[in-house]
């Protein structure tokens, strides 16, 4: 009796946790504005799935061994819920996994047909098992058991836990440190709790450690998609004014540093003739581009529309001069050996801050944007 009030009590707390993550990530005086994004989509559909697994188990454990009339009905329903939907938070992990890093719904589709078949083989199992004891059992006296094909069941899940970190390899450089490793974390534990837990019956493990994920990725993930551009993966203007702000401060502690603005040469015809979606590949490219050359240190953006910004960490005018040149030629090079029906061009303005020529982050940027108009106004004046 008392192993199952400390079950009780450890999905109720899971419960509560799982509030926090909601409002945390939906209440805008806690994080800011989010912005309803797909992966946010995708992060409360893990966190809903996650509390129907929470609820189904709940009232398992609260009813088990009850012999009240119509508790047998419940139960055998409750159980068909938990293990038709047994799947369906590791479903969302996948999927936000891959999508975190590549940014990129389309490579969701790739998922669909095995998952969508692995969910019906999943439902159909459970559905019988009240009429056939394949993944479960409820006796007279209204006590639950394994079913005779448990083990397959729980085989499947684990196989299914080993496969998330499919859209986590490779994904080293094109997410920060802190969230890839967050997203690690939960492969590793999900499986380890789901083994412990299919091995040893009565323990309680798998949801609580989903539960201890979302909490982790509530902080260490979702809070940082406010500073991201989610067409691009890079930071966002918010984060960048926010950064420079802190460089200004460093600036004045004699730390230098440096800034790149840049705006891509005729965008406008690159949408207008060939469409938003080639014209949002463009945006993706620019961005692939400056990742690549970008030192660890220095902060990539997008500046707003088809501007983009590097404010170069502790520089001095050499850096700033070669990471100018390095950017131009990756642009060269990925004209020429992208075959596709646009050229990337870029205009720049680039400087190092003088604490002695701006007074602060506006006088700033206004020079880098005279710099870099002066130069695209150079270009026009050339081809003409």
């Amino acid at each position: 009796m008392m192993e199952t009030m400390l079950r009780i009590q450890i999905l109720l707390f899971c419960f509560m946790l799982l509030g926090f993550c909601y409002a945390a990530t939906t209440w805008k005086p806690l994080f800011g504005g989010l912005g309803y994004t797909f992966d946010l989509k995708l992060y409360h559909l893990f966190i809903l799935s996650t509390s129907i697994m929470l609820a189904t188990d709940l009232v398992g454990w609260l009813f088990d061994g009850v012999p009240t009339k119509g508790i047998h009905t419940l139960l055998l329903v409750n159980h068909t819920i938990y293990y038709a939907f047994h799947i369906l938070p590791t479903i969302c992990f996948i999927l936000y996994a891959d999508l975190l890093p590549h940014r990129n719904p389309v490579r969701l589709k790739r998922w669909l047909l095995p998952l969508s078949m692995l969910t019906a083989v999943i439902a159909l199992g459970a559905f019988a098992s009240p009429f056939t004891g394949w993944f479960f059992q409820v006796d007279a006296q209204n006590v639950y058991s394994r079913g005779s094909h448990f083990m397959v069941f729980s085989i499947i899940q684990l196989l299914l836990l080993g496969a998330t970190v499919i859209p986590l390899i490779g994904a080293t450089k094109k997410v920060p440190t802190r969230i890839y490793w967050t997203l690690v974390f939960f492969p590793v534990i999900a499986f380890v709790g789901g083994l412990l837990q299919a091995l040893f019956y009565g323990l309680v493990l798998i949801w609580p450690v989903t539960t201890i994920f979302l909490v982790a990725a509530a902080l260490n993930i979702q809070k940082n998609q406010i500073g991201i551009d989610h067409l691009t993966g890079i930071s966002n203007r918010l984060w960048f004014d926010e950064m420079l702000e802190q460089y200004l401060h460093a600036a004045n502690l004699q730390q230098s540093f440096g800034c790149i603005l840049m705006d891509l040469d005729g965008f406008k015809q690159i949408n207008d003739n060939l469409g938003h979606d080639v014209g949002d590949q463009a945006l993706q490219e620019m961005a692939r581009i400056l990742r690549h050359v970008a030192g660890p240190k220095d902060i990539v953006a997008r500046y707003g529309g088809d501007e983009f910004a590097i404010l170069l960490h502790d520089a001095d005018s050499q850096y700033l001069q070669d990471l100018a040149r390095r950017l131009q030629f990756e642009v060269t090079a990925s004209n020429q050996s992208a075959k596709r029906r646009y050229e990337l061009s870029v205009s720049m303005g680039a400087a190092l801050y003088d604490t002695a020529l701006f007074c602060d982050a506006k006088a700033f940027i206004t020079h880098l944007d005279a710099t870099m108009y002066t130069q695209k106004r150079s270009k026009l004046g050339t081809r003409s």
